[in-house]
């Protein structure tokens, strides 16, 4: 199976942010966590021609600036720096047709392995549970399948929420997972600038 789970080391891996989000958190039986979480990761069309189609190209640019780097460093990090344009103009369109509520959005611990939120209800140990997430500022779409880690009751509730879900991402598509590395990485400088202006 092509799955993109990750291992605790793995998770531990990545860097962890304490961060803001609009989401959704969809439980699902162990079949159609395989079943979605296949066409995530090989984005077929149930996931969206278009989706499909982004991938294998960002695939294809990704080799091709590689490539280009061993020979001239100048021109691969001109090509770089011209898709980040265009991946800011697609996140600006894709804002126009899904606005942000940033008043919706949840406190939560994040990383490209995983992540944790208080939550009103418990969740059992394992169960499957389908993720959407829209980053802020930007607005980016991430979707995922991830596994319940936990599901602890704390003795102090937060605005009414008295459980802490930690959960792992198993299904991911090797393009949403690059957004949120580069997500977290971001959030991460920009609180290292803020705390050295202190």
């Amino acid at each position: 199976m092509n799955d993109t789970s990750t291992t605790g080391a793995d998770r531990r891996a990545f860097f962890r942010i304490n961060d803001r989000l609009v989401m959704s958190v969809v439980p699902l039986t162990t079949a159609e966590a395989e079943q979605i979480g296949q066409a995530i990761i090989d984005a077929t069309p149930e996931s969206g021609q278009l989706t499909q189609q982004m991938s294998s190209i960002q695939k294809s640019f990704n080799h091709l600036t590689d490539q280009i780097g061993h020979t001239n460093r100048d021109v691969a990090r001109a090509l770089r720096m011209l898709d980040e344009k265009v991946n800011l103009l697609a996140q600006n369109v894709q804002l126009l047709h899904t606005p942000l509520n940033a008043e919706a959005a949840n406190e939560v611990n994040l990383s490209a392995g995983g992540l944790a939120l208080m939550t009103d209800s418990v969740f059992q140990p394992r169960s499957a549970m389908e993720i959407r997430m829209q980053l802020l500022p930007g607005g980016l779409h991430i979707r995922a399948i991830a596994k319940v880690i936990a599901c602890d009751q704390l003795i102090e509730s937060s605005q009414g929420k008295s459980f802490y879900l930690r959960m792992a991402f198993t299904h991911m598509s090797e393009t949403d997972r690059n957004i949120l590395v580069k997500h977290t990485l971001n959030r991460q400088a920009e609180e290292l600038r803020n705390s050295k202006q202190v």
